[in-house]
């Protein structure tokens, strides 16, 4: 019976796996056709996108270009100070008696305060602590002493304007001579904002 046995055994075995093997073969085959489908189905989904994908790469790109332009005229308008406006923003400010200036300038000289240092000049107590964006360096004279002391409380009041008063002086014709920064604020200089009438009305 024992070699009978074993000639079965050697008969049946090698069936046994050739059955396990031909089944993981299809199995594999079939994920492989199965795998191979989808891929060319998504090749095909590829192929009917690839417009809309070169529109989208076309769109981010100007995308980019238009924000490097956007960046450009942010930088110009950031560093372009309308001058005559802040000047008539300076001269609206003096006060006036009746329609008179009673303060003359000699000089005046102007400068962009530096994005950096503006918080630091507040810190330091200068212009009342108010953060400015403009200055004007002046020399003048006033007509006498009360005229000199409502130029400086104009632009002390003024929420738009500081002033640091440097020196005043007494000169041969009862006038005062005086030097002193006057600076306009952050939110003075931003458009939109009208020159105050406030330094005329204070003297009516």
């Amino acid at each position: 019976m024992e070699p009978g046995w074993w000639r079965l055994s050697a008969i049946i075995f090698p069936l046994i796996v050739f059955s396990i093997v031909a089944l993981v073969h299809l199995s594999v085959s079939s994920q492989i056709r199965q795998l191979e489908s989808e891929k060319e189905t998504l090749e095909i989904e590829v192929r009917a996108l690839q417009p809309y994908i070169k529109k989208q790469e076309e769109l981010t790109r100007r995308k980019a270009e238009l924000e490097k332009i956007i960046n450009v005229d942010r930088e110009i308008k950031a560093r372009f100070i309308p001058w005559s406006k802040n000047l008539a923003r300076f001269i609206n400010q003096i006060p006036r008696k009746g329609k008179r200036f009673e303060v003359a300038m000699r000089s005046i000289n102007t400068r962009l305060v530096p994005q950096e240092t503006r918080q630091s000049l507040a810190e330091q107590g200068l212009y009342d602590r108010k953060t400015v964006a403009v200055e004007f360096n002046l020399q003048g004279e006033a007509k006498n002493k009360g005229a000199l002391a409502r130029f400086v409380q104009a632009f002390e009041d003024s929420p738009y304007f500081g002033i640091n008063f440097q020196q005043g002086s007494l000169n041969e014709f009862g006038g005062y001579d005086f030097t002193a920064t006057v600076a306009i604020t952050e939110s003075g200089v931003e458009p939109g904002v009208k020159p105050e009438e406030g330094g005329e009305r204070s003297v009516r």
